[in-house]
């Protein structure tokens, strides 16, 4: 493919524009979003590329073109030329005041190994978008989730404040949870601190409860959240007053359900000491495959344990338990 060598020679300043599907007014640059700016010496490998690029007939696709390469003399000055590429349809188009009429309109292979490492060169230009867009979770109301046998889901409350105090006292809880030691005013604290995360993007706490009301008996919440990788993981305990209800595997798919569904997350996982059967029985049934043990993965009070590490995608078919 032909370029404007002279043209070249003079600019000092290059563009790579993701084109928008809108066609150009007359003798105006195809609109699109600047996704990268070249020095020469940055544009040179691209260039050759192009420059390389074999020679196609025509073969209509009815799209417009995706990308485009600006040369600019200076920022402040109009471009030298645009050439814009559709990979579809094989034509590359130059637009610009020096741009001869023999090298307007010209044809090229993208399926050959120049043409593919220049759409990926390209491809490289574009940052990747958040999973999640920022501002989507504190947006979004913390909803109440019903559970079969007469419970709920629903955001802490400072009355709650007492079962967090319990849930610190409680064996297995401190064992395997590691929350430390809480005053009254600490736990009232924190509770507050869960509504701040949730405006923060950064966790998503429910308190487990008596669909009539009283106080909460566990909690679950997905927490560790990086809504631009679109992940997050999910955490529970139960106090005695909330065991044997076989309330935990259907809470736990119903927050992954709600990570996926309504969040937009694409993977939630759980992690578990190796050492808790009871755990890991939970994760499976709610649809968390067992995917690896992480070694030596968390501290514990008896020492440092080995994690089972289970997930679970937005993609998989999993039933309602």
């Amino acid at each position: 493919m032909l370029l404007p060598t002279e043209v070249l020679a003079r600019a000092t300043l290059f563009e790579v524009i993701r084109v928008d599907p809108e066609p150009p007014g007359h003798d105006e640059p195809h609109p699109g979003k600047p996704v990268a700016v070249w020095s020469p010496a940055e544009a040179q490998p691209a260039l050759t590329l192009i420059a390389a690029l074999p020679r196609s007939a025509p073969h209509p696709c009815g799209q417009h073109p995706g990308w485009a390469i600006r040369a600019y003399r200076d920022a402040l000055e109009p471009p030298l030329f645009e050439a814009r590429f559709c990979f579809g349809c094989h034509e590359a188009r130059l637009h610009g005041p020096a741009v001869p009429p023999e090298l307007a309109r010209q044809f090229f292979r993208p399926d050959g190994p120049e043409g593919r490492a220049l759409l990926a060169r390209f491809r490289a230009c574009e940052p990747i978008p958040p999973v999640v867009p920022a501002g989507r979770m504190s947006s979004l109301p913390q909803p109440e989730l019903a559970l079969p046998g007469g419970m709920l889901l629903r955001p802490w409350e400072t009355y709650d404040a007492p079962s967090l105090v319990a849930a610190c006292k409680d064996p297995d809880i401190q064992h395997w949870n590691r929350p430390g030691h809480r005053t009254l005013a600490e736990a009232e604290d924190r509770i507050a601190r869960f509504r701040g995360l949730w405006q923060a993007e950064e966790a998503a706490i429910w308190a487990i409860a008596p669909a009539t009301g009283g106080p909460a008996v566990g909690l679950i919440g997905v927490a560790d959240l990086d809504l631009r990788g679109g992940s997050g993981e999910i955490l529970y305990w139960l106090l005695p007053a909330g065991r044997g209800k076989r309330i935990m595997v259907p809470a736990t798919d119903l927050i992954a359900r709600w990570a996926f569904d309504e969040l937009g997350l694409q993977r939630v996982r759980i992690t578990h000491s190796v050492a808790n059967p009871a755990s890991c029985a939970i994760a499976t049934k709610a649809g968390f495959p067992l995917e690896g043990t992480m070694r030596g993965a968390l501290l514990h009070a008896d020492g440092w344990h080995d994690e089972h590490l289970h997930a679970r995608l937005r993609t998989d078919v999993v039933s309602r338990p």
